[in-house]
């Protein structure tokens, strides 16, 4: 149905989630007879009567908290920059016959310009395995507005211990077909809501049997419901063959408050002495790191908490121990905020 009043919004990064956010997710596979083909301009959807069968909750974690080999692949600027995650996701563990997947992490990047799935990793019959998409699954693309189009395709290929390989190559076909108001027992809000077809292939390799083969799965659509500061969809409805999957937000989101931080090392060459100073809005816990030019920790340097406002931070080469050579300084706000500079040690 249509109303009447209301604008427009645009979806920008500064709507995505960020670290340490947690998200109560409500499930159910009943519509309550609602039809999520259905969209419009200045639009009311209203799908207040759902249900809720099941529930969970989705913690964003960050990156440098897990296992320092999915650190490797999802948290070096240096090696791998397109695929350096803001955080990190949970999912859920697989068994199936002679394939166990545990403690599975779904990893994204939030820029300016984009918004992407850079990978996963999980461990495979109890071994460790970190896995990009190459190209990244772009999700969305900034700003977000009515009429937007957008396709990505991505590509994985994980190794299955004692099995084979598995990959999959998706392509994914965005269309922001609708703007208004969305209802759901959580309350209303504005949103935009997109509609993304992903066209799926599976690619198997069985290793016993020296034999590779390739299965199209069907068509499988998407409809989300995007509010400004809603982190993750408002309401997302997932329909595979007829089959639904309804996922919406427990409670409201509130509006997170905007942090500023910048900083700047000084001397930039030096031979004795550099000076971090840096700027926050908020008082934190602050993790200084240096890395070696293969992305190799060299030296934690500092761990303390900030104050509000200006904070100055010595760090001398004499009690680092570091030799010349050229480092990069990792500067992490409490899980918050993690931003990287080039410094060069000379004698």
């Amino acid at each position: 149905m249509t109303i009447t009043g209301n604008a427009q919004i645009t979806i920008t990064d500064n709507d995505m989630p960020i670290v340490n956010d947690i998200y109560k997710i409500n499930i159910t596979s009943d519509l309550q007879g609602n039809d999520p083909a259905l969209t419009g301009t200045n639009y009311l959807w209203d799908y207040s009567q759902l249900q809720a069968e099941t529930q969970r909750a989705d913690t964003l974690v960050v990156v440098s908290s897990l296992p320092i080999i999915f650190q490797y692949f999802f948290n070096n600027s240096f090696i791998f920059p397109n695929h350096k995650a803001d955080y990190g996701v949970k999912g859920q563990n697989i068994n199936i016959q002679i394939v166990a997947i545990t403690d599975v992490y779904n990893f994204y990047k939030n820029s300016p310009t984009q918004y992407a799935n850079v990978g996963f990793a999980a461990n495979i019959n109890n071994i460790p395995t970190p896995t990009r998409r190459s190209p990244v699954d772009v999700e969305y693309i900034f700003p977000l507005n009515y009429n937007d189009n957008n396709i990505s395709n991505s590509e994985f290929l994980i190794s299955i211990p004692t099995y084979g390989d598995y990959g999959q190559s998706q392509e994914r076909i965005d269309t922001v077909d609708g703007w208004g108001s969305i209802i759901t027992p959580a309350g209303t809000t504005e949103c935009l809501r997109i509609k993304s077809i992903l066209n799926i292939v599976d690619t198997f390799y069985i290793a016993s049997w020296n034999i590779g083969f390739s299965v199209p799965r069907p068509p499988q659509i998407e409809y989300k419901w995007l509010a400004e500061k809603s982190g993750v969809p408002f309401l997302k409805i997932t329909n595979t063959l007829g089959i639904y999957q309804v996922e919406y937000q427990d409670s409201l989101r509130y509006i997170r408050p905007e942090i500023h931080f910048n900083f700047k090392l000084f001397p930039n060459p030096s031979h004795e002495l550099i000076t971090l100073e840096f700027y926050t809005s908020i008082s934190r816990n602050v993790d200084i790191v240096f890395y070696d030019v293969n992305g190799k920790k060299a030296k934690h340097a500092y761990s303390g908490k900030s104050v509000k406002g200006n904070n100055t931070i010595p760090l001398p080469f004499s009690e680092l121990k570091l030799s010349k050579g050229i480092y990069f300084v990792n500067v992490l706000i409490e899980g918050m905020l993690d931003k990287t500079q080039k410094m060069i040690i000379i004698e």
